[in-house]
């Protein structure tokens, strides 16, 4: 560890929308040198697959203000999609006590990540990590690897110096597979609420445009769905939820924005509709927020999610959101507190989801839900993120018996730290 800078490196799957802006946020760091490397070019040479038909490349920019390489595989090309059997021959000349002082990865889902654990606990390279898992999500396992897990996955996680939880259901996984308390510092999975914010804030023609374009009429409550169409989605849901809500209170309409396998079969059902639910299919990442601005609710049915940040997105649009039981993102200072922020229903109960939009359908409650998910957001934004990484390298810095003086407190501007509301006030 040099004495003037703590050098963090970073192996990760692909370019996303959402850690983009933090590696730029981290490289803004005094005492902080940051490299990413990256093991395929997905969202770059081409869109996420799960998208389908509707994919394309990502069109706001995840690469400037860092340092970044693409590794090769073993066939000497960089991959053009992340693969679970990705191995890159370049980590063994990358990750050196020489190159960096830690390491950040998220999971062992792949071969790379596993290599990249090796190296670091075979070089003394300290090894932070972050996943999304729950409990609810791991419901969808057999019972022989659950078993598996229990035995395998406190070892596995302890390999790890270091993890940043996500949630309150994440971190009770950490526990539960024998992660101690000491091992956790709390932050977020990030999304980039300063873009958003700028992108609504520049264009309001635009969003009103885009709400003419969704609505009948101006008594029109705007309900969206957004992300990819696939089984563990649930999108069948919301469009049963919102044609039994439109039969109680005509204003209900409900817009689906995505792509993936699922598109025609969605299509097929909406057909059997009368307009009460339509599919408008692919929003690049450059429109996504005003597209957020111009609904009044967003919902998400998902029956495995273990950390939907198209909630997050939506709630720094002022979007409240209406959310699935079966993902990972609410509790008592999570993404979604039920009847402060948002609403969370059973998922499955169809009947339970209509009544959640016939209440967000009062303009009042609507407003209420509105005004506290920009607050909640606000714990939970960037800088959230990059504070839990500061208090990391702290404390790998401690353990080592070295200061970096140049190293910030908090990244968070002061006058912005100022002018926060406090957790969880009414």
């Amino acid at each position: 560890m040099h004495n003037d800078v703590f050098r963090l490196g970073v192996v990760f799957t692909h370019p996303t929308q959402h850690h983009g802006p933090l590696w730029r946020k981290l490289s803004e760091q005094p005492g902080v040198s940051l490299k990413v490397l990256y093991l395929s070019n997905e969202n770059q040479s081409a869109g996420d697959s799960f998208l389908g038909d509707q994919a394309k490349p990502w069109d706001v920019d995840l690469l400037s203000g860092y340092s970044y390489e693409y590794l090769k595989d073993l066939s000497g090309k960089v991959p053009a999609q992340r693969k679970k059997n990705v191995i890159s021959p370049g980590l063994f000349d990358r990750l050196t006590p020489q190159n960096f002082d830690a390491i950040f990865m998220q999971s062992f889902v792949n071969y790379s990540y596993r290599l990249t654990a090796a190296l670091c606990k075979l070089r003394g390279i300290s090894l932070i990590m972050q996943n999304d898992a729950s409990m609810m999500s791991d419901g969808r396992y057999g019972r022989l690897r659950l078993i598996a897990m229990a035995i395998l996955y406190p070892w596995m996680n302890n390999v790890a110096d270091y993890w940043l939880s996500c949630g309150d259901h994440n971190e009770v996984h950490l526990r539960h597979y024998g992660v101690p308390d000491r091992k956790i510092v709390r932050g977020c999975h990030p999304v980039d609420g300063d873009r958003f914010q700028q992108t609504i804030a520049a264009q309001p023609e635009e969003v009103q445009r885009i709400r003419q374009e969704l609505a009948w009429d101006e008594n029109t409550v705007l309900y969206g769905f957004m992300g990819k169409y696939i089984e563990r989605k649930n999108p069948f849901e919301f469009i049963d939820a919102i044609a039994k809500a439109h039969r109680k209170d005509p204003r209900v309409r409900g817009v689906l924005f995505g792509g993936g396998d699922l598109d025609a079969a969605i299509n097929q059902r909406i057909e059997q509709l009368d307009g009460e639910v339509i599919n408008y299919g692919f929003v690049n990442q450059s429109k996504i927020p005003l597209y957020f601005a111009a609904l009044d609710v967003f919902v998400c049915t998902s029956w495995i999610d273990p950390h939907p940040l198209v909630v997050s997105e939506a709630m720094v649009s002022g979007t409240p959101p209406i959310l699935s039981d079966r993902c990972g993102n609410w509790g008592y200072s999570d993404t979604v507190r039920h009847r402060y922020n948002g609403l969370v229903y059973p998922c499955g109960k169809v009947d339970a989801l209509v009544g959640a939009i016939l209440e967000m359908a009062d303009t009042e409650a609507r407003q209420r839900y509105s005004d506290r998910s920009r607050e909640v957001f606000s714990e939970q934004d960037l800088y959230c993120e990059v504070n839990a990484f500061l208090e990391v390298i702290k404390r790998i810095q401690a353990e080592k018996g070295i200061s970096i003086p140049s190293l910030p407190d908090s990244a968070r501007p002061a006058a912005e730290s100022a002018n926060r509301i406090p957790a969880n006030t009414p």
